[in-house]
């Protein structure tokens, strides 16, 4: 398992906000979490390079468990060494809803790293493009369809940035566009009909609340950046002015979209690890949203 670097992960922007409330879990439900996570950062190497496991992140590790706890098929664990962990074996969770979640990691992790060097003009970013080129290519071809719609949309939110949007619900709208296709378009058998239905609902408030949730949380580093920002476009002054002058309206967004969210979650058959998958949802991610409000995250895993 490779482990993101906290802050000033070129890649990681705009993901690392979906975990558990790592204190209310029980030692197995941990485990188990962290077996997801070095099982979808195997299914990464071994579909695609062993470079592009630096693009792993913590959202991909929660698609994958929740994917895998809808199936009826038993996931397989085992205790293996990797290059992070050479001498102490770790849970190895893997299933077949891990190599999807390989998948759109490699997609969502090339995107930002392109939206970084394109729009950001980081010469680093620029610098990694070639070194995972081939993985993107290869994940495309496994998932074409969603592959476009990932380019899609970032293409869309990439215009309305340059055009320096200030609407905030026309620019989450996009990214909400993106994560409803992540988990609608996931192909196996228990995620067709009203499952299908769920999970793009699911996806689609859960990806509104990521963007409204970064937005508000790099409001001082993209003021001292010059990025684009969508709740700076809006308002007049410092960031920390402004963040307290739209404090109120953002809780309320944050708070709907989640709600949304969960309801959406609610309609899904999870069949195992639904503790986990609960405290994610109903535990972990309120306290994120709390965490974004006062301003104690960096966003970064």
């Amino acid at each position: 398992m490779l482990t993101p670097r906290r802050g000033g992960n070129i890649i990681n922007v705009m993901f690392g906000y979906i975990e558990p409330l790592k204190p209310e879990l029980k030692l197995k439900e941990y485990e188990a979490y962290k077996g997801y996570y070095c099982g979808l950062c195997k299914a990464i190497k071994e579909k695609y390079t062993n470079a592009a496991r630096f693009m792993l992140n913590y959202d991909c590790a929660t698609l994958s468990l929740l994917l895998s706890s809808m199936s009826g098929d038993t996931p397989e664990a085992a205790r293996e060494r990797c290059a992070a962990s050479p001498f102490k074996p770790k849970t190895v969770i893997r299933s077949r809803e891990s190599g999807y979640a390989a998948t759109v990691n490699v997609l969502l992790g090339f995107a930002k790293l392109l939206d970084n060097a394109r729009d950001e003009k980081r010469f680093s970013a620029a610098l990694l493009i070639p070194v995972f080129a081939g993985a993107a290519r290869r994940a495309e071809a496994d998932c074409p369809e969603l592959a476009g719609q990932i380019r899609q949309r970032t293409q869309a939110l990439r215009k309305l940035e340059s055009e320096r949007c200030s609407d905030v619900d026309e620019v989450a709208e996009q990214f909400a566009l993106i994560l409803a296709a992540v988990f609608s378009m996931a192909p196996f058998e228990f995620a067709q009909g009203g499952a299908k239905k769920a999970l793009w609902h699911f996806g689609y408030n859960l990806g509104r609340w990521i963007y409204v949730a970064d937005a508000l949380n790099d409001m001082i580093r993209d003021e001292k950046t010059g990025s684009y920002n969508v709740f700076l476009i809006r308002g007049r002054g410092g960031a920390k002015e402004i963040k307290r002058k739209i404090r109120g309206e953002a809780e309320f967004s944050l708070n709907v979209s989640l709600s949304e969210s969960c309801k959406a979650y609610e309609l899904l058959d999870i069949k195992r690890d639904k503790p986990l998958m609960d405290n994610i949802m109903y535990l972990g991610l309120a306290k994120k949203t709390q965490d974004v409000l006062k301003g104690e995250t960096d966003g970064s895993v």
